[in-house]
C-alpha cells in the first residue's frame, strides 16, 4: 500500500468532523512518515483516536457513560476543557466503554487496541519493526471504521435533551478550541521524552502550526 490515506492529506475535509488538536495530530504523524519516523507516529495517532473518542462519547451522552464507569474512573463534568474533564478515565479503558455503549463496534475496537499495544510496546531501537506501508494500512482502517463514521446520538433521548445536549457540547467545543489554540501539543512533549533529544529553538512560538512541526526535535 504506497498511498498516502486521505486524512492524512486533508484531515481538514468536514467528513471527518475532525477539530483543531485532532486535525493537528495528523498533520504531525504525516510529517513523522516524511522523516521515517515511523513508531513516534504510533502515539501521534493514539493522541487523535482518544481525543475522537471523548468526543464521540460526550456527542452520546455522558449519562450514558456514567452508567458504566468502573469506580476506580472519574469524568469531571465541571470543567469546561476537554482534557480535564476526562483526566481521571483510563484510555485503554476507553475504548471499552466506547464499545459497550454502541458507539464503535468490534472492529473498530480491536482496531484501537492493537494501536494501544503498538504504542505500549514502542522501543526507540526497534524503529524498523513497522514500515510505512503498515502504518498506512493502519490509518486506513481507522479512517474507514471510525473516523468517518457519523456521531451517534442516543435515540432514547427526547428532544429537549437533545438540545440541552447541543447547546452543552456548542459551548465545549469552544472552550475545548481555545484550549488547544493556547497550549502546545502533549504528543510533543512525548516524542521528546521518547527520543532524548532537544530542541534547537528554546523560543519556539507554540501557536505557529503552520511551519514545520518537527523541526525542533528531528
Amino acid at each position: 500500500m504506497s498511498n498516502s490515506p486521505d486524512i492524512l492529506n486533508n484531515p481538514n475535509n468536514p467528513l471527518y468532523n475532525l477539530e483543531e488538536n485532532e486535525i493537528y495530530s495528523l498533520k504531525e504523524a504525516k510529517e513523522l512518515i516524511e522523516l521515517e519516523k515511523f513508531s513516534f507516529v504510533l502515539f501521534t495517532l493514539w493522541d487523535c483516536v482518544i481525543v475522537n473518542l471523548q468526543r464521540r462519547i460526550e456527542f452520546f451522552g455522558i449519562k450514558n457513560l456514567e452508567n458504566i464507569l468502573i469506580e476506580s474512573d472519574q469524568y469531571n463534568s465541571q470543567s469546561s476543557k476537554l482534557k480535564e474533564r476526562w483526566l481521571k478515565i483510563n484510555e485503554y479503558n476507553l475504548i471499552d466503554y466506547a464499545k459497550k455503549l454502541g458507539i464503535i463496534n468490534h472492529v473498530t475496537h480491536d482496531l484501537i487496541t492493537t494501536l494501544f499495544w503498538m504504542k505500549s510496546e514502542f522501543n526507540e531501537n526497534n524503529e524498523s519493526k513497522i514500515s510505512k506501508d503498515e502504518l498506512y494500512s493502519l490509518i486506513f482502517l481507522l479512517e474507514k471504521n471510525l473516523f468517518e463514521k457519523e456521531f451517534k446520538i442516543d435515540k432514547r433521548d427526547n428532544q429537549e435533551l437533545k438540545d440541552r445536549r447541543k447547546n452543552e457540547i456548542t459551548g465545549r467545543r469552544r472552550d475545548d478550541k481555545i484550549e488547544s489554540d493556547n497550549n502546545i501539543s502533549s504528543t510533543h512533549q512525548k516524542l521528546l521524552i521518547q527520543s532524548g533529544v532537544k530542541l534547537f529553538e528554546k523560543n519556539l512560538n507554540p501557536n505557529d502550526k503552520d511551519d514545520k512541526l518537527l523541526s525542533t526535535y528531528i
